[in-house]
């Protein structure tokens, strides 16, 4: 069907057009909340390529059960529950082409994009939304176990204050609500005077029965205090405390108010059915309304009918949300949360939380990673302008080299990006910057098929073959070669899309693309255009294929120099190795756990200040370094609270920004990119990141067995293995930070190593069919220099996109970069000097069929022959 030219063309049109639709922007309708809290259908315009969160901008959470504040009886059960909590929450806030998925099985993975809010998100993801209503005490029930409870305290050792505010003691130890599980017994340290300890502290309000005031100053002292499993149980039985959410302003001094109520709910927010934010006409106030299904509303009619007169309080996650009203008469389905001294946004969160349902469990942050819009503008730009100029030196290297069929390359180079985009834009991947690093790369590695084309028609024409005739041959002999090597680079891309993260998934996705899209056109592609070529010159002797040639009927003996070779790689690995032993690998945040916040100061603040108010917030060891601009820097921390979940995110983080606000102020710095990761995450990405190396070998070793024979996937894999201790040399000596991008780039890397090697060793099988007679060693020396030409100029074009990516890409792209720049050259060194050499061994120690009866040892200290075809 597709021997005519006419249908290639159809082909090739349809694809382009196709391509094309596919890349023009469209409208969507989505559902966002308005500012007066009404969702309501917008029309936007969607982009063709959905762009990562390091290129839009946003927040990534990777959430689990936070099973130190509840236990969970069915983990699996609850991940569930929470998922379906989080993604009506995520619906109802308005956020374009959310992402909410399960990852394993204690995994919630939530990644905003084009988020302008984080704080607000983050907020609303993490609010358990624990809805309740219970009667408040009338029988100053407190006000009698208080005597009872400073007599514990003493007892204790905690002593009085005289009524005064202030830290005590107690409260350094505990830390507020989140030390409640601390070590009571060293809380006699207090030295402060004796007396009553509680009585002084705690008053009653007159405003409401059940309603007492503490300053705001002993807030956190109390709340250690009463949290003392000692001081609970003299509570009165059949009553619980609770905080009010906010703190009030009371004859000029600021007060938290403490509430005794009845610990059995009237009803809970699981019989909620609707909840939407409104305006008190008569107060000007924010308020929530809520409805009841029949159930709570019959639970509820009962419950407030028994209580008339009383007054009630309304509990959002086990804070009094208000004052608690009076209950005017029997309430039923509906009623309103008074939100006074809150705005309208802080309404329409409440009410969309409330509305989603409650969660389970609470959630903790393991991951979270954030991008402004202006860094991914930012690298945007520079991942434009390194694709530009790398494209450019590509193009000049092609036209130079090869003219008039360098021209026809460069037209397929085109179509290849075409397809390259489109097809990512047609299967919704998501465009990230390692992705758009990989695009860029691939345009140079793109044209690698098309210079083993060109350069097999070169052979073809030297041999004497008609110019249509080298054409068919060119393609014929090339095409073994094109496949093995792009099949193995698509086996180590796809392990890296099963064990990588989102931006390392985007890298490997673009990969797999780019590889496809460049074997059609390479094969398919500019076949055609050679075949109008062809049509319209049917009496063609000669084609253009450039004046300059390279490494032509080259005769090197690399096989015999293979123990300099040797040599050479020690001088290389043994350094490198030394490096590794004394200071090891410099594993990134993602990989250790911790904080990376990227942030733009003030002008002049230099490292030294945020050094020493990091130092004066806990935050020992953190490193900081200057990232891009003068007043930008890259502030790396761990930062581990006694008796605090390790893998909880936000203490680091929080840590960090107080310590910034206190230098610089809040509001005078930006925060540029975030990425807090959990030592437990960490971990699991460095495991899966080794799986992904290993599996790998496994992969191609068996694909290169069955494609060749054993003995050559054994040679590749060993040449691989020293390509992977080369890099991993060079990246201990220049002490580069081993991230998941870096990580990406070892393993393209690897694709790349086993490019050269397979395209040697395609030459190797076809000669050693094409030369019986000829000495095993002189057909891998022969095998080598044939496919020099192709190893050079392929090199020299993706370097030259390398060069454009490091200088242009920007710090996240730049260690990416020099990995892969090392990798050219050792993937090319170890190809030629170890891949080769290892299989001349193994088929002396193990001859295969094709290399029975060839020559032996004593050849190898020969120059290389070249057989006369």
């Amino acid at each position: 069907m597709l021997g005519t030219l006419r249908n290639r063309l159809i082909l090739i049109g349809v694809l382009i057009v196709a391509a094309i639709l596919t890349l023009v922007p469209r409208k969507q309708a989505i559902r966002e909340r308005g500012a007066d809290g009404v969702m309501r259908d917008t029309l936007v315009t969607r982009d063709p390529i959905k762009l990562g969160l390091d290129l839009k901008g946003g927040m990534h959470l990777a959430l689990e059960l936070d099973q130190s504040k509840q236990v969970s009886a069915d983990p699996k059960k609850d991940i569930d529950l929470a998922l379906t909590v989080l993604r009506k929450r995520i619906d109802e806030f308005g956020v374009t082409e959310p992402v909410i998925q399960k990852v394993g099985e204690q995994r919630i993975v939530v990644e905003l994009a084009g988020i302008q809010d984080p704080g607000r998100a983050r907020q609303i993801v993490q609010k358990s939304a624990f809805l309740e209503f219970r009667i408040t005490d009338k029988s100053q029930a407190l006000e009698a176990a208080i005597p009872a409870m400073d007599r514990q305290l003493r007892a204790l050792g905690v002593k009085g204050t005289g009524g005064a505010g202030g830290t005590s003691a107690v409260q350094q130890l505990l830390g507020g609500d989140s030390a409640k599980k601390a070590d009571t017994t060293k809380a006699a340290t207090d030295t402060a005077d004796a007396g009553g300890v509680l009585a002084g502290l705690i008053r009653p309000a007159g405003r409401v029965p059940g309603e007492y005031l503490v300053a705001e100053t002993a807030y956190p002292r109390v709340d250690s205090l009463l949290s003392l499993a000692e001081v609970r149980r003299l509570v009165p039985r059949g009553y619980e405390l609770s905080w009010g959410a906010t703190k009030e302003s009371v004859g000029g001094e600021f007060v938290r108010p403490l509430y005794l109520l009845e610990d059995r709910a009237l009803v809970t927010g699981t019989n909620l059915v609707d909840a939407r934010a409104n305006l008190d006409q008569l107060t000007n106030s924010p308020e929530v309304l809520f409805e009841l299904d029949r159930t709570g509303g019959r639970k509820f009619g009962e419950g407030t009918g028994r209580h008339v007169g009383d007054f009630m309080a309304i509990l959002l996650d086990g804070r009094v949300q208000g004052q608690p009203p009076v209950i005017q008469s029997r309430i039923d389905r509906n009623g309103r949360i008074t939100l006074a001294g809150r705005t309208m946004q802080e309404a329409n969160d409440l009410a969309l939380t409330l509305k989603a349902g409650a969660l389970p469990i609470p959630l903790k942050v393991v991951d979270d990673r954030q991008v402004s819009a202006s860094l991914g503008a930012d690298s945007i730009r520079s991942g434009l302008v390194a694709g530009a100029v790398g494209t450019a030196l590509v193009i000049l290297i092609m036209l130079g080299y090869y003219a008039f069929s360098g021209f026809l390359a460069v037209l397929a180079l085109a179509i290849y990006v075409l397809f390259t985009l489109g097809s990512l834009s047609l299967i919704d991947a998501t465009l990230t910057l390692p992705g758009l690093a990989g695009i860029v790369l691939s345009i140079g590695i793109a044209v690698d098929a098309n210079v083993l084309i060109f350069e097999r028609i070169r052979e073809e024409l030297r041999h004497g073959r008609t110019v249509r005739l080298a054409i068919d041959e060119g393609f014929k002999h090339a095409l073994p070669a094109i496949t093995d090597s792009s099949l193995t680079t698509v086996l180590t891309a796809l392990f890296l899309f099963q064990f990588g993260t989102g931006p390392v998934k985007g890298f490997a996705v673009t990969l797999v693309l780019g590889i496809l899209a460049s074997l059609f056109t390479a094969v398919f592609v500019t076949r055609t255009f050679y075949l109008i070529w062809l049509q319209r010159n049917p009496e063609a002797s000669a084609i253009s294929l450039g004046s300059l040639k390279i490494f032509v009927d080259a005769a090197y003996d690399f096989i015999g120099v293979r123990r300099w070779a040797y040599g050479i790689t020690a001088a290389v690995i043994l350094p490198g190795l030394l490096f590794l032993g004394i200071r090891g690998l410099n594993y990134s945040i993602e990989f250790t756990g911790g904080t990376l916040m990227q942030v733009k100061v003030p002008a002049g603040t230099g490292a030294g200040a945020l050094r020493s108010a990091l130092d004066a917030q806990g935050v020992k060891g953190a490193e900081i370094q200057q990232f891009g601009g003068a007043d930008e820097f890259a502030i790396r921390a761990r930062v581990q609270a006694v008796g605090a979940d390790a893998d909880n995110t936000e203490i680091t983080k929080q840590a960090v920004v107080r310590a910034l606000d206190a230098t610089l102020g809040a509001g005078k710095y930006t925060v540029e990119n975030t990425a807090a990761v959990g030592p437990k995450v960490g971990g699991e990405l460095r495991q899966q990141a080794f799986l992904a190396i290993f599996l790998s070998f496994f992969a191609v070793l068996a694909y290169l067995a069955y494609r060749f024979e054993w003995r050559f996937g054994l040679a590749a894999v060993v040449a691989t293995a020293h390509d992977i201790v080369a890099t991993i040399a060079f990246i201990a000596v220049m002490h580069l930070e081993v991230s998941l991008v870096v990580v990406a780039a070892v393993l393209t890397m690897v694709g790349y190593s086993l490019n050269d090697t397979i395209i040697i060793f395609d030459r190797v099988r076809e000669n050693l069919k094409k030369h019986p007679k000829t000495g095993f060693v002189e057909v891998l020396n022969l095998s080598i220099n044939e496919t020099l030409p192709r190893s050079i100029l392929t090199h020299l074009t993706t370097l030259a996109t390398l060069s454009a990516l490091a200088i242009f890409g920007g710090e996240v792209i730049r260690p990416f970069s020099l990995v892969m720049f090392f990798g050219v050259f050792t993937g090319t060194f170890s190809s030629i000097f170890i891949a080769a050499p290892v299989l001349w061994w193994i088929e002396r120690k193990w001859p295969g069929q094709l290399a029975k009866g060839r020559g032996g040892p004593a050849a190898a200290a020969t120059p290389a022959a070249r057989p006369k075809p």
